[in-house]
């Protein structure tokens, strides 16, 4: 079931799933600024390990000293999510708590179903150099199983949308998605920073073969920017009615180390790109744009879906 997001519309229903990691707790400072700006129902998720039925050979004293540490962390998890649940409302968000038992990415994905959520949204581990690569178990299934978009946050959290976001775009229909959706978890009147990464067409190598004098290579490159060039016009008309400060540029080289290293260079927040193919990066191959972009960020990514999945 698509959520009623529109590409210009406000949120409604955010999700954040809660761990009580340091890392979920930067997600959530995050969602409840966001939550406050487009006053937004926030759910703290919070996803339970099945608790192990008792083994036959288990004498009756360890069961029974096994249940009282269940039966304890149970109720420190519970003490832990009450802070936060009255941190939201402190805040001045609605909010409302729902846990369940099984993996968190998961839940995540079928709470925002049964809930028509329009953004789910996630803490995740590491913020420089070979960390990057570890994004987390949960970030990973729940952008995978997801139906709508997902916000990897990475890095310290502060309660406010973001205020550089840099847009990846391939002028396909759900990387404008994505521009409209970076407006908005993003402070109102912040400017949009799109990045357009070509590459000349494979093949193109020849031309350096057969020599500048039977057959230039600029003649190639020119022509190639000359059509991106028409897309970025396009995509400035197109994106006008979001009433955002848009700036695009054009940029030769491999689209993810283009995005990640002028997001690492212009001191970006957020990063947000577009997930081509069904149920979002499930179906995408390792060293895919998008979830190259999302293993190598310096900062959080906003992974926005095809409006329809399957």
């Amino acid at each position: 079931m698509p959520s009623r997001q529109s590409s210009s519309g406000a949120l409604s229903t955010i999700l954040v799933g809660c761990d009580l990691s340091e890392g979920s707790d930067h997600a959530l400072a995050r969602a409840i600024g966001i939550a406050k700006q487009h006053q937004a129902k926030l759910y703290l998720v919070h996803a339970q390990t099945e608790e192990p039925g008792p083994e036959a050979e288990t004498e009756n004293e360890v069961a029974r000293q096994l249940g009282e540490v269940s039966a304890a962390l149970r109720a420190e998890e519970a003490r832990q999510i009450a802070e936060r649940f009255d941190r939201v409302q402190a805040a001045g968000v609605t909010t409302e708590i729902k846990t369940r038992v099984g993996p968190p990415g998961e839940v995540l994905a079928e709470l925002a179903v049964e809930l028509t959520a329009d953004l789910i949204v996630v803490g995740t581990h590491g913020r420089t150099g070979i960390s990057r690569f570890l994004i987390g178990s949960v970030a990973t299934a729940t952008i995978r199983h997801a139906s709508c978009d997902v916000l990897v946050c990475r890095g310290p959290g502060a309660e406010a949308p973001f205020s550089r976001p840099l847009v990846a775009t391939d002028f396909s229909p759900v990387s404008t998605k994505a521009l409209a959706h970076a407006a908005q978890v993003s402070v109102p009147g912040a400017s949009l920073e799109v990045l357009h990464a070509w590459q000349l067409p494979q093949g193109s190598w020849g031309a350096t073969i057969l020599g500048q004098a039977r057959f230039p290579w600029s003649t190639v490159r020119d022509a190639v920017l000359t059509g991106v060039k028409e897309q970025a016009a396009r995509l400035e008309q197109e994106v006008a009615a979001l009433g955002r400060p848009i700036k695009i540029e054009l940029i030769q080289g491999p689209p993810a180390s283009v995005i990640t290293h002028a997001a690492e260079q212009g001191n970006h927040d957020l990063i947000a790109v577009g997930a081509h193919g069904h149920r979002g990066v499930r179906r995408l191959l390792l060293g895919s744009v998008a979830e190259s972009t999302i293993r190598h960020s310096p900062c959080s990514v906003l992974v926005v879906h095809t409006a329809t999945q399957a």
